[in-house]
Formats: C-alpha cells, sequence, structure tokens
C-alpha cells in the first residue's frame, strides 16, 4: 500500500497516461465518517480490513494507497476502454461491499463509505461532508 504522496503522485500520473491514451479510469475511495457526516480518522483494525478487502477485490493492474493519510483509503482502477469503466469499478465495488458486510462490524459498516469518482471529482473530496459529494 502507498503513502499519501505516491499515492497522489501516481495518480497524477495515471490521469496524465489517461490523457495521452485516451483510456479512463476511475478511483474509488473508501473512508469513515462521524454523525455530521464528516471525513474522520480510521482506526487500524478497520483501515488494515479495508486494505486486505481491497486487495482481494481489485486486479493486478490496479493500486491502493492512501488518498489522505489515515483518512481515506485510494484505489486506481486502471481500464481498458471507456465501455469497460463503468462495468469494471461496479464490480470491484460490488466484491468490496460484500467482503466488508461480512469482516466489518455492524457500527462500523454504517459508517463507512465507498465511492467511485472520476479524477476530475476529488477536488475538495476531504473537507466535504459525504451528503455534498
Amino acid at each position: 500500500m502507498y503513502n499519501g504522496e505516491a499515492f497522489r503522485y501516481l495518480l497524477t500520473s495515471e490521469s496524465k497516461r489517461s490523457v495521452r491514451s485516451g483510456l479512463s479510469f476511475t478511483i474509488l475511495l473508501i473512508y469513515s465518517t462521524d454523525k455530521l457526516g464528516f471525513i474522520v480518522q480510521m482506526d487500524r483494525d478497520l483501515a488494515d480490513t479495508v486494505v486486505k478487502a481491497l486487495f482481494r477485490s481489485l486486479r493486478e493492474t490496479d493500486y491502493v494507497g492512501w488518498y489522505l493519510d489515515g483518512r481515506i483509503v485510494g484505489a486506481v482502477l486502471t481500464v481498458l476502454g471507456q465501455d469497460s469503466a463503468v462495468a469494471v469499478s461496479g464490480h470491484i465495488r460490488q466484491r468490496l461491499m460484500e467482503i466488508l458486510r461480512v469482516e466489518v462490524r455492524v457500527e462500523e459498516n454504517r459508517c463507512l463509505q465507498v465511492r467511485v469518482c472520476q479524477h476530475h471529482e476529488l477536488e475538495g473530496i476531504d473537507t466535504v461532508p459525504p451528503s455534498r459529494l
């Protein structure tokens, strides 16, 4: 798993590659929220469970890291073409949610958010309540 700095570097590189090749990619973000809907620090056990679930759900071409250290785990889902972006991210999100339903305590699962987005949708995500995402 990449730290925040390395993950953001890889995310920028993937964005540049996408522009050059015309092939898109999506980003999967997983974070925990408080009662007001703000993103909060993930405890170590929850973060470990989320990361392990991601590695079991992703393909070899995808990569995982901290989008925001300690708060938002990110995965870059590389894709082969425009048509496959929705299918790939939907399949991975569904598999991830199934794993997390089993492995995360109910009270933690209620606060856990999984979001699939495009690179341009990331700006300010660490400061916006999920109801506004």
